[in-house]
């Protein structure tokens, strides 16, 4: 047992290991350059050949200087010039800890007939790949200016807009961990191209501004029952969390909204942080919900018969939820600005959540019918789809006169 565990700990060790470096991979590019000398060529191809890596201009002469003779079998020659392309591209991207470069090979170097000199270089050089694949979510950074608050703020609005699974939310906390991280990879012990993954955080689309309006804390609040003399002790807090979306290019606000939030919470002395958070993380939830369903409506991916197939799973919807169910319309434009008033919305009917997936939910109609290849939204709703009627019971016919009893007729007489 012991080894079969040992293996398997082995293998996944092997495969976590090579998900991790399969990240930064090696790339090569081949350029040509023309100059007047030998040297001269091959700066112009090197500099050619990181223009296309890296997407920059660079010019040849900052690092044509620093060329020997022949760089293919000198070494320390070419781990020189490998330096100085290194420095001119850091300089040009602006990341002076990024040494992409691992080193290149000159591929052939000629006097041309005109006295000038030709040659082609091939650059091996660290590329960076992202993890997972390409992803059209827009990018978001929780902030917040409050300071007493801060911190709580930023983690419970941030864990709601992960959960919500519409928008790749950046991490801006914890920074010392980055740093020691950077450190680790700069050291001596991380290989050359590790220094690839640097320089790679990624700029946010949307800054989610998260402040609280108010709070109002009252612990430890004492009622003496005058008959009994018995102290009664509670504890209750209230506010309201405000959040807002704002496009971090032109800095318009594109959303805002405000949530209350409150309890009361008798036998406790005092309302702790993790109550707190509990109450603003629930105002969070309820906040991101209206934005997400502001700024991207649940859709209906695809119609099964009388069941919705809509793009949203865990963490966003639950079972026995009710949402209604609307075909989009035509889209409407206000005359005035030009700007989209959004679509026009006929209601088809009510549907409830049967089962959650991950990323998507089955949502079974109880009303309305669902035609296949129609654009349809869906929005919670408190209605409640109505029941079967009850079948009716049939009215009472006109009685049959009772025949009398022979006992009765014999006494009659």
């Amino acid at each position: 047992m012991r080894l079969i565990s040992k293996i398997l700990w082995t293998g996944l060790f092997v495969l976590l290991a090579s998900v991790a470096t399969a990240q930064v991979v090696e790339s090569t590019v081949t350029a040509d350059g023309d100059g007047m000398n030998r040297e001269e060529a091959i700066a112009a191809a090197m500099a050619s050949a990181a223009g296309q890596a890296f997407g920059v201009r660079l010019d040849a002469r900052t690092f044509s200087n620093t060329l020997g003779a022949e760089v293919v079998v000198n070494d320390e020659a070419n781990n020189v010039q490998v330096s100085a392309v290194n420095k001119a591209v850091v300089q040009v991207v602006n990341s002076p800890s990024n040494s992409p470069i691992l080193g290149y090979t000159v591929d052939r170097a000629d006097k041309a007939a005109a006295g000038t000199w030709e040659a082609t270089v091939t650059l091996r050089y660290a590329r960076f790949k992202r993890l997972g694949a390409d992803s059209n979510r827009r990018s978001a950074v929780v902030v917040s200016n409050s300071k007493q608050y801060r911190s709580l703020l930023i983690q419970t609005v941030g864990e709601s807009l992960v959960g919500s699974r519409r928008f790749d939310v950046l991490n801006r906390e914890n920074d010392d961990l980055f740093q020691d991280e950077k450190a680790f990879i700069l050291g001596g012990d991380a290989a050359n191209a590790e220094m690839a993954r640097l320089s790679q955080a990624s700029g946010a689309d949307y800054l989610i501004v998260a402040r609280l309006q108010s709070l109002g804390v009252s612990n430890n609040q004492r009622e003496t029952i005058a008959m009994t003399g018995e102290v009664l002790v509670k504890s209750a807090a209230s506010g309201s969390l405000q959040l807002q979306v704002i496009e971090f290019a032109s800095r318009k606000i594109k959303w805002s909204g405000s949530q209350k939030f409150g309890g009361t919470y008798p036998g406790a002395t005092s309302v702790g942080a993790a109550t707190l958070g509990k109450l603003i993380g629930g105002a969070a939830d309820r906040l991101i919900d209206r934005m997400v369903a502001a700024i991207y409506p649940i859709q209906v991916v695809k119609v099964v018969g009388d069941t919705a197939i809509i793009n949203r799973g865990e963490g966003s919807v639950s079972m026995g939820e009710t949402y209604a169910v609307f075909q989009v319309g035509e889209e409407l434009t206000d005359p005035q600005s030009g700007e989209s008033l959004g679509s026009m919305e006929t209601e088809v009917g009510l549907g409830k959540v049967t089962d959650v997936k991950p990323k998507f939910a089955f949502l079974k109609m109880a009303s309305g019918p669902l035609v296949a290849g129609t654009d349809y939204i869906v929005r919670k709703t408190d209605k409640k789809p109505a029941g079967k009627a009850a079948p009716k019971k049939a009215r009472p016919g006109p009685t049959k006169p009772k025949a009398p009893d022979r006992a009765d007729v014999f006494l009659g007489n």
